[in-house]
Protein backbone atom coordinates (compact mmCIF):
# COMPACT_ATOMS: atom_id res chain seq x y z
CA UNK A 1 0.00 0.00 0.00
CA UNK A 2 1.11 3.19 -0.53
CA UNK A 3 0.28 6.83 1.38
CA UNK A 4 1.39 10.38 1.19
CA UNK A 5 4.16 10.63 3.11
CA UNK A 6 2.69 13.62 5.24
CA UNK A 7 -0.69 11.96 5.93
CA UNK A 8 1.27 8.66 7.07
CA UNK A 9 2.91 11.07 9.38
CA UNK A 10 0.22 12.89 10.73
CA UNK A 11 -1.99 9.32 10.72
CA UNK A 12 0.99 7.44 12.93
CA UNK A 13 1.27 10.75 15.35
CA UNK A 14 -2.46 10.51 15.93
CA UNK A 15 -1.97 7.22 17.00
CA UNK A 16 0.79 7.89 19.28
CA UNK A 17 -1.62 10.49 20.86
CA UNK A 18 -4.09 7.84 21.96
CA UNK A 19 -1.66 6.18 23.86
CA UNK A 20 -0.74 8.64 25.88
CA UNK A 21 2.43 10.79 23.88
CA UNK A 22 3.01 14.32 23.75
CA UNK A 23 2.85 15.92 20.49
CA UNK A 24 6.34 16.43 20.06
CA UNK A 25 7.14 12.98 20.90
CA UNK A 26 4.09 11.55 18.64
CA UNK A 27 5.92 13.90 16.09
CA UNK A 28 9.32 12.49 16.56
CA UNK A 29 8.48 8.70 16.57
CA UNK A 30 5.95 9.01 13.24
CA UNK A 31 8.58 11.17 11.26
CA UNK A 32 11.35 8.45 12.35
CA UNK A 33 9.15 5.40 11.26
CA UNK A 34 7.82 6.97 8.00
CA UNK A 35 11.25 8.38 6.67
CA UNK A 36 12.98 4.83 7.42
CA UNK A 37 9.63 3.50 5.16
CA UNK A 38 10.26 6.51 2.78
CA UNK A 39 14.04 5.19 2.47
CA UNK A 40 12.76 1.05 2.26
CA UNK A 41 14.11 0.46 5.21
CA UNK A 42 10.99 -1.07 6.23
CA UNK A 43 12.26 -3.54 9.15
CA UNK A 44 12.11 -0.07 11.09
CA UNK A 45 9.20 2.05 9.48
CA UNK A 46 5.87 1.96 10.34
CA UNK A 47 5.61 -2.25 11.03
CA UNK A 48 6.39 -0.70 14.46
CA UNK A 49 3.89 1.13 15.39
CA UNK A 50 1.95 -1.64 16.76
CA UNK A 51 5.31 -3.65 18.41
CA UNK A 52 5.64 0.27 20.27
CA UNK A 53 1.66 0.67 21.02
CA UNK A 54 1.58 -2.89 22.11
CA UNK A 55 4.66 -1.65 24.26
CA UNK A 56 2.87 1.21 26.19
CA UNK A 57 -0.40 -0.96 26.65
CA UNK A 58 2.24 -3.57 28.64
CA UNK A 59 3.98 -0.76 30.96
CA UNK A 60 7.44 -1.32 28.94
CA UNK A 61 7.36 2.09 27.79
CA UNK A 62 6.12 5.70 29.07
CA UNK A 63 5.14 7.66 25.98
CA UNK A 64 4.86 10.65 28.38
CA UNK A 65 8.36 10.36 29.40
CA UNK A 66 11.28 12.25 28.62
CA UNK A 67 15.13 11.81 28.54
CA UNK A 68 17.33 13.67 30.98
CA UNK A 69 20.84 13.93 30.78
CA UNK A 70 24.13 13.70 33.46
CA UNK A 71 27.78 14.52 32.50
CA UNK A 72 29.53 11.94 34.34
CA UNK A 73 33.37 13.48 32.78
CA UNK A 74 34.49 16.31 30.71
CA UNK A 75 33.40 13.81 27.61
CA UNK A 76 30.88 11.02 29.12
CA UNK A 77 27.61 11.80 28.88
CA UNK A 78 24.48 9.33 30.54
CA UNK A 79 20.88 9.81 29.43
CA UNK A 80 18.18 8.26 30.95
CA UNK A 81 15.41 7.99 29.48
CA UNK A 82 12.46 7.60 32.05
CA UNK A 83 11.00 4.42 29.76
CA UNK A 84 10.74 7.12 26.95
CA UNK A 85 9.68 6.01 23.21
CA UNK A 86 13.00 5.37 21.63
CA UNK A 87 13.37 7.97 18.83
CA UNK A 88 12.85 10.26 21.27
CA UNK A 89 15.87 9.37 23.79
CA UNK A 90 17.66 8.54 20.65
CA UNK A 91 17.66 12.54 19.20
CA UNK A 92 17.78 14.10 22.31
CA UNK A 93 21.13 11.77 23.26
CA UNK A 94 22.71 12.46 19.54
CA UNK A 95 21.83 16.43 20.31
CA UNK A 96 23.35 15.90 23.69
CA UNK A 97 26.67 14.30 21.12
CA UNK A 98 26.80 16.98 19.64
CA UNK A 99 27.01 19.83 22.33
CA UNK A 100 29.34 17.88 24.48
CA UNK A 101 31.52 17.28 21.50
CA UNK A 102 31.62 20.74 20.61
CA UNK A 103 34.25 22.06 23.63
CA UNK A 104 35.62 18.47 24.33
CA UNK A 105 36.30 17.22 21.15
CA UNK A 106 34.74 13.70 21.70
CA UNK A 107 31.52 12.63 23.29
CA UNK A 108 30.16 9.34 24.83
CA UNK A 109 26.89 9.19 25.25
CA UNK A 110 24.97 6.04 26.64
CA UNK A 111 21.60 5.90 26.86
CA UNK A 112 19.43 3.39 28.97
CA UNK A 113 15.69 3.24 30.02
CA UNK A 114 14.28 3.72 26.72
CA UNK A 115 11.85 1.62 24.31
CA UNK A 116 13.30 0.73 20.94
CA UNK A 117 15.48 2.91 19.58
CA UNK A 118 14.76 2.28 16.00
CA UNK A 119 16.97 3.07 13.27
CA UNK A 120 20.16 4.17 14.60
CA UNK A 121 21.79 5.15 11.32
CA UNK A 122 19.08 8.55 11.74
CA UNK A 123 21.32 9.65 15.19
CA UNK A 124 24.59 9.35 13.04
CA UNK A 125 23.39 11.19 10.52
CA UNK A 126 22.15 13.67 12.98
CA UNK A 127 25.67 13.59 14.20
CA UNK A 128 27.17 13.96 10.89
CA UNK A 129 24.90 16.94 9.40
CA UNK A 130 26.42 19.15 12.54
CA UNK A 131 29.86 18.52 11.05
CA UNK A 132 30.65 15.52 13.33
CA UNK A 133 32.05 12.02 12.92
CA UNK A 134 29.68 9.60 14.77
CA UNK A 135 29.42 6.10 15.82
CA UNK A 136 26.64 4.21 17.36
CA UNK A 137 25.33 1.01 18.71
CA UNK A 138 22.67 -0.58 20.37
CA UNK A 139 21.86 -3.24 22.26
CA UNK A 140 18.57 -5.26 22.96
CA UNK A 141 16.92 -6.64 26.40
CA UNK A 142 16.99 -10.26 26.93
CA UNK A 143 13.49 -11.09 25.20
CA UNK A 144 14.80 -9.68 22.21
CA UNK A 145 17.92 -12.57 22.54
CA UNK A 146 17.61 -13.95 19.33
CA UNK A 147 20.80 -14.06 17.96
CA UNK A 148 22.98 -17.63 18.44
CA UNK A 149 26.60 -16.85 19.70
CA UNK A 150 28.94 -18.36 16.94
CA UNK A 151 28.50 -22.33 17.01
CA UNK A 152 25.63 -21.85 19.28
CA UNK A 153 22.15 -22.86 19.01
CA UNK A 154 19.84 -20.75 21.56
CA UNK A 155 19.68 -16.79 21.47
CA UNK A 156 22.53 -14.79 23.80
CA UNK A 157 22.39 -11.52 22.51
CA UNK A 158 20.14 -9.23 19.90
CA UNK A 159 20.63 -8.20 16.07
CA UNK A 160 23.11 -5.41 18.10
CA UNK A 161 23.63 -2.90 15.29
CA UNK A 162 26.17 -0.78 14.76
CA UNK A 163 26.06 2.17 12.64
CA UNK A 164 28.50 5.22 11.35
CA UNK A 165 28.37 8.51 9.87
CA UNK A 166 30.68 11.08 8.88
CA UNK A 167 30.50 14.43 6.92
CA UNK A 168 31.39 14.77 3.32
CA UNK A 169 31.69 18.48 1.43
CA UNK A 170 28.12 16.57 -0.56
CA UNK A 171 25.63 14.21 1.46
CA UNK A 172 27.21 12.15 4.88
CA UNK A 173 28.37 8.76 4.26
CA UNK A 174 26.13 6.68 6.76
CA UNK A 175 25.86 2.55 7.88
CA UNK A 176 23.85 0.76 9.33
CA UNK A 177 24.14 -2.69 9.74
CA UNK A 178 23.31 -5.29 12.41
CA UNK A 179 26.04 -7.84 13.34
CA UNK A 180 23.43 -10.56 12.83
CA UNK A 181 23.19 -11.60 9.25
CA UNK A 182 19.38 -10.22 9.06
CA UNK A 183 17.73 -7.86 11.76
CA UNK A 184 14.91 -9.73 13.29
CA UNK A 185 12.45 -7.24 11.83
CA UNK A 186 13.36 -8.24 8.02
CA UNK A 187 12.71 -11.96 9.60
CA UNK A 188 9.32 -10.80 11.14
CA UNK A 189 8.09 -9.32 8.01
CA UNK A 190 9.21 -11.96 5.59
CA UNK A 191 6.66 -13.81 7.76
CA UNK A 192 3.88 -11.55 7.72
CA UNK A 193 4.10 -11.50 4.19
CA UNK A 194 4.62 -15.08 3.28
CA UNK A 195 8.05 -14.83 1.76
CA UNK A 196 11.38 -17.10 2.94
CA UNK A 197 14.57 -15.85 4.73
CA UNK A 198 17.45 -15.47 2.86
CA UNK A 199 19.76 -18.75 3.27
CA UNK A 200 22.21 -18.84 5.53
CA UNK A 201 20.28 -16.54 7.95
CA UNK A 202 18.13 -18.30 10.28
CA UNK A 203 18.38 -22.18 12.26
CA UNK A 204 15.82 -24.02 13.60
CA UNK A 205 16.03 -25.30 17.67
CA UNK A 206 17.93 -28.19 16.85
CA UNK A 207 20.69 -26.16 14.95
CA UNK A 208 19.49 -26.82 11.75
CA UNK A 209 19.62 -24.20 9.02
CA UNK A 210 16.19 -23.11 7.29
CA UNK A 211 14.67 -20.73 5.35
CA UNK A 212 11.23 -20.90 7.55
CA UNK A 213 10.60 -17.10 9.28
CA UNK A 214 8.31 -18.72 11.51
CA UNK A 215 11.20 -20.50 13.69
CA UNK A 216 12.31 -17.44 15.17
CA UNK A 217 8.92 -17.50 16.57
CA UNK A 218 8.45 -21.17 17.48
CA UNK A 219 8.51 -22.84 20.88
CA UNK A 220 11.00 -23.52 21.38
CA UNK A 221 12.82 -20.98 18.69
CA UNK A 222 14.74 -20.95 16.74
CA UNK A 223 18.09 -18.10 15.96
CA UNK A 224 19.35 -15.81 13.74
CA UNK A 225 23.43 -16.49 12.83
CA UNK A 226 25.87 -13.95 13.66
CA UNK A 227 27.13 -11.74 10.53
CA UNK A 228 29.14 -14.47 8.91
CA UNK A 229 26.90 -16.90 9.14
CA UNK A 230 28.10 -20.43 10.10
CA UNK A 231 31.39 -20.20 8.49
CA UNK A 232 32.79 -16.74 9.44
CA UNK A 233 30.02 -15.98 12.07
CA UNK A 234 32.96 -15.76 14.82
CA UNK A 235 33.50 -12.19 13.31
CA UNK A 236 29.99 -10.53 13.99
CA UNK A 237 29.89 -12.37 16.99
CA UNK A 238 32.75 -10.38 18.40
CA UNK A 239 30.97 -7.41 16.99
CA UNK A 240 28.33 -7.90 18.61
CA UNK A 241 29.95 -8.32 21.91
CA UNK A 242 31.52 -5.29 21.45
CA UNK A 243 28.13 -3.61 20.95
CA UNK A 244 27.18 -5.21 24.67
CA UNK A 245 30.51 -3.62 26.21
CA UNK A 246 29.61 0.05 24.92
CA UNK A 247 25.59 0.21 24.95
CA UNK A 248 24.92 -2.19 27.88
CA UNK A 249 28.16 -1.94 30.11
CA UNK A 250 29.01 0.94 30.16
CA UNK A 251 25.72 1.86 30.75
CA UNK A 252 26.27 0.38 34.17
CA UNK A 253 23.46 -2.72 33.01
CA UNK A 254 23.70 -6.40 32.74
CA UNK A 255 23.06 -8.47 29.51
CA UNK A 256 21.29 -11.20 31.08
CA UNK A 257 18.53 -9.29 33.45
CA UNK A 258 15.55 -10.61 32.78
CA UNK A 259 13.79 -7.02 33.70
CA UNK A 260 15.17 -5.02 31.55
CA UNK A 261 13.27 -3.73 28.28
CA UNK A 262 13.77 -1.44 25.15
CA UNK A 263 16.71 -0.89 23.96
CA UNK A 264 20.29 0.68 25.29
CA UNK A 265 22.04 3.03 22.80
CA UNK A 266 25.66 4.67 22.82
CA UNK A 267 26.33 7.05 21.09
CA UNK A 268 30.35 8.81 19.91
CA UNK A 269 30.55 12.28 18.34
CA UNK A 270 34.33 13.13 17.41
CA UNK A 271 35.11 16.40 16.34
CA UNK A 272 37.35 17.24 12.79
CA UNK A 273 39.50 20.06 11.66
CA UNK A 274 38.32 21.91 8.89
CA UNK A 275 39.69 19.96 5.96
CA UNK A 276 38.13 16.85 6.90
CA UNK A 277 35.00 16.89 4.95
CA UNK A 278 37.24 17.51 1.68
CA UNK A 279 39.87 14.53 2.48
CA UNK A 280 35.89 12.32 3.07
CA UNK A 281 35.02 13.80 -0.28
CA UNK A 282 38.01 12.68 -2.02
CA UNK A 283 38.04 9.10 -0.02
CA UNK A 284 34.50 8.92 -1.57
CA UNK A 285 35.13 9.32 -5.17
CA UNK A 286 38.42 6.92 -5.27
CA UNK A 287 36.27 4.53 -3.76
CA UNK A 288 33.82 5.06 -6.35
CA UNK A 289 35.70 5.40 -9.34
CA UNK A 290 36.79 1.36 -8.93
CA UNK A 291 35.41 -0.51 -11.94
CA UNK A 292 32.37 -2.28 -11.38
CA UNK A 293 32.11 -6.13 -11.13
CA UNK A 294 28.81 -6.50 -13.75
CA UNK A 295 28.03 -3.82 -16.25
CA UNK A 296 25.39 -1.32 -15.16
CA UNK A 297 25.61 -1.89 -11.77
CA UNK A 298 28.11 1.03 -10.69
CA UNK A 299 29.73 0.78 -7.16
CA UNK A 300 27.85 2.54 -4.30
CA UNK A 301 28.49 3.57 -0.78
CA UNK A 302 26.50 2.89 2.24
CA UNK A 303 23.79 4.90 2.31
CA UNK A 304 23.43 5.35 -1.53
CA UNK A 305 20.42 2.52 -1.86
CA UNK A 306 18.48 4.22 0.78
CA UNK A 307 18.88 7.41 -1.44
CA UNK A 308 17.82 5.82 -4.38
CA UNK A 309 15.19 4.26 -2.78
CA UNK A 310 13.56 7.27 -2.01
CA UNK A 311 14.35 8.95 -5.40
CA UNK A 312 12.76 6.11 -7.32
CA UNK A 313 9.43 5.84 -5.42
CA UNK A 314 6.53 8.38 -4.56
CA UNK A 315 4.62 8.30 -1.02
CA UNK A 316 5.65 5.59 1.77
CA UNK A 317 5.27 2.14 1.46
CA UNK A 318 4.32 -0.46 3.36
CA UNK A 319 3.13 -3.86 2.67
CA UNK A 320 -0.49 -4.86 3.46
CA UNK A 321 -0.27 -6.86 6.66
CA UNK A 322 0.99 -3.91 8.26
CA UNK A 323 -1.83 -1.63 6.70
CA UNK A 324 -4.24 -3.82 7.63
CA UNK A 325 -2.67 -3.70 11.60
CA UNK A 326 -2.52 -0.22 11.19
CA UNK A 327 -6.08 -0.01 10.27
CA UNK A 328 -7.14 -2.14 12.75
CA UNK A 329 -5.29 0.12 15.94
CA UNK A 330 -7.23 3.16 14.15
CA UNK A 331 -10.51 1.65 14.20
CA UNK A 332 -10.09 0.77 17.87
CA UNK A 333 -8.59 4.37 19.01
CA UNK A 334 -11.06 5.88 16.71
CA UNK A 335 -8.78 7.51 14.34
CA UNK A 336 -8.90 9.02 10.82
CA UNK A 337 -7.67 6.34 8.72
CA UNK A 338 -5.86 8.37 5.09
CA UNK A 339 -6.16 6.87 1.73
CA UNK A 340 -3.83 4.24 0.75
CA UNK A 341 -3.67 3.15 -2.83
CA UNK A 342 -2.51 -0.48 -4.31
CA UNK A 343 1.41 0.41 -5.53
Amino acid sequence: MVLDGADAESFAAALFRTAGASEPASRIVAGHLVENDRLGVHSHGLLRVTQYLAEIDRGETDPAAAPSSERTSAARILVDGHGCLGPVAGSFAADEAVAAAAPAGLAVVTVRHTGHSGRIGAYVEQIARAGLVALACCSGPRSGHRVAPFGATQGRLATNPIAFAFPTKAEPIVADFSTSVIPEGVVRRLRDVGLPAPVGALQDAAGRATTDPRVLYADPPGTILPLGGSQSGHKGFALALLVEVLATLLAEEETADATRYGNNLALIAIAVDAGFAARAQRLAEYVLSAAPAEEGKPVLMPGDPERRFAEEHTGVRVDRPTWTALVEEARARGISIPRAVEP
